[in-house]
């Protein structure tokens, strides 16, 4: 799934300025960016760009390892030619990093004007139409150390998505127009592949799966949930559905996926939310009703954090509470659930034909988005909330949400734009991390 990012990291300064500074920023920033991280390949120059040839060994260097983005911090004052450089002969975007001066005295001399020089080298940079980004803080200021690592993790999205192979596991379900999707967009956009396995090899699987490896499954879930609710027969199609998807997205080699849910599925008491949740928490990414523009949010918000989401609906707001209702029929991963409350495993809430898992899902910092296909172009809207601590009260799997702005004014937001009805959750913050990547991708953002 994905590759990791090339991480080309160098410290410069002109030859008229004192080195020592260099060499210690050499080796704090350094640190810093493998320490954080740790995923990616942080490919150190093996000398300080203090020269013409200098800064051409680290290029060679960068180049030699395929380096997909540039960290440059500045020692001390660089003229625009390093810059330049390695951004012409690297072929890739640079950071330029500039630290907060050394604290200086009015009969002391100035030991780095890195931000000074940063702006200078944009400047040029921006006449030459190369990528770049200025950032103005030490590392130990979280607004830039920030900056830093939301770039870096929106080209290791950027790069990643070019690497992904989506499977539809059938197409989407009758009548949810907002649904469909546009794959060559999609591969313009985003990179990202798509390949098509149909449902009846999905069914044909789990007709010949082994008895043992099935039953040992049922076991299973009996013993973590209480199955005792399920109509006869659905247990096991869940625990066949569940071992007949884990083969297929492998065989395919699937990084993620999207499956028509209904209603070939519910025809033979095989809807598979519950089936969903289970496999979100060992990494594999299926979205539900065939929305790939849906699981294309969580395909990023997964290579953000690492952590499984939450494709829902939503369905209702408390403009007393200032909250909003996310919901879904059971596809939540367990470990989203809140302990405080009954995790069950049940019959589908609306349809009554597979299995699904009833709960509240936990408290805590959420990002609810969606990449919308709306007239031929992406748009990403993003809205930013707290999940609280609160039971579901409705069948199937919920999670309220309290948001800064009017809730009313978010859902007549929604309407102008023509955002559609599903969402991606992630428990974690990254918004700005998005906008990153949406920037990256030349993507409007709609935030609420």
């Amino acid at each position: 799934m994905g590759q990791k990012l090339n991480i080309g990291f160098v410290v410069t300064y002109s030859g008229r300025w004192p080195k020592e500074l260099s060499e210690k920023r050499n080796r704090e920033y350094g640190d810093w960016l493998e320490d954080n991280f740790r995923e990616a390949q942080v490919i150190r120059a093996s000398v300080l760009g203090g020269s013409p040839e200098t800064v051409e060994q680290a290029a060679k260097e960068f180049k030699a390892r395929d380096v997909d983005v540039i960290v440059m911090v500045y020692g001390a004052f660089t003229g625009d030619d390093a810059a330049a450089y390695l951004t012409e002969m690297v072929k890739a975007p640079i950071i330029l990093w500039a630290p907060y001066e050394v604290p200086f005295e009015k009969e002391d001399r100035l030991y780095a004007n890195a931000l000074c020089s940063m702006t200078m080298n944009v400047a040029a940079l921006h006449r030459l139409g190369a990528v770049c980004h200025g950032v103005y803080g030490s590392r130990e200021d979280e607004r830039a150390a920030s900056k830093v690592r939301n770039l870096l993790k929106a080209y290791q999205v950027v790069k990643a998505m070019k690497h992904t192979q989506l499977g539809l596991l059938g197409y989407r379900p009758t009548a949810f127009y907002n649904c469909s999707f546009d794959e060559s967009l999609i591969r313009r956009t985003f990179g990202v592949k798509i390949e098509e396995t149909d449902l009846k090899v999905v069914f044909d699987r789990m007709d010949g799966l082994d008895r043992e490896a099935w039953e040992a499954d049922m076991r299973k879930m009996e013993a973590a949930y209480g199955t005792d609710k399920l109509p006869r027969g659905h247990l096991e199609n869940h625990s066949r559905l569940y071992l007949a998807l884990k083969e297929v997205m492998k065989e395919q080699k699937y990084d993620f996926g999207t499956i028509k849910c209904w209603p070939e599925m519910g025809n033979l008491h095989a809807t598979p939310c519950a089936v969903l949740g289970r496999l979100a928490d060992e990494g594999i990414n299926i979205g539900c009703e065939g929305d790939v523009d849906a699981e294309l949010t969580l395909m990023a918000q997964y290579y953000l954090t690492g952590k499984p989401g939450f494709i829902t609906d939503l369905i209702n707001i408390d403009e007393e509470l200032n909250l909003i209702t996310f919901w879904h029929c059971g596809n939540g991963a367990p470990s989203l659930f809140s302990p405080r409350y009954e995790i069950e495993m049940r019959n589908h809430p609306l349809a009554g034909q597979g299995t699904a898992f009833y709960g509240a899902l936990k408290p805590g910092r959420v990002t609810a988005a969606r990449f919308s296909n709306i007239q031929g172009c992406y748009k990403l809207f993003l809205l930013k909330g707290e999940a609280v601590e609160m039971d579901r009260y409705t069948k199937g799997v919920m999670a309220n949400v309290k948001v800064e702005r009017p809730v009313r004014q978010v859902i007549e937001r929604i309407v102008e734009e023509g955002i559609p009805h599903h969402y991606s959750l992630v428990w974690e913050d990254v918004a700005e991390a998005m906008k990153q990547v949406c920037k990256l991708l030349h993507i409007p953002v709609v935030e609420v």
